[in-house]
């Protein structure tokens, strides 16, 4: 997923206001990792598969 400069900034103010309304330190680390991705530009997802397929694993045996 690609996104804007706007849109990046305001999932920044979101996470930065969520960093300081929380003491617990799972979430804490949560954000803070997210921050470092944003900021280090990694907002793009890659194709899973590149080939134009998808494919359904399922494993239900009721066919």
């Amino acid at each position: 997923m690609k996104l804007s400069s706007e849109e990046q900034a305001v999932i920044d103010k979101a996470l930065k206001s969520a960093y300081g309304h929380t003491t617990d330190q799972e979430e804490l680390k949560l954000y803070q990792g997210i921050l470092e991705k944003l900021k280090a530009g990694e907002n793009s997802q890659a194709p899973v598969n590149q080939d134009g397929f998808r494919y359904d694993y399922d494993d239900s045996s009721d066919v």
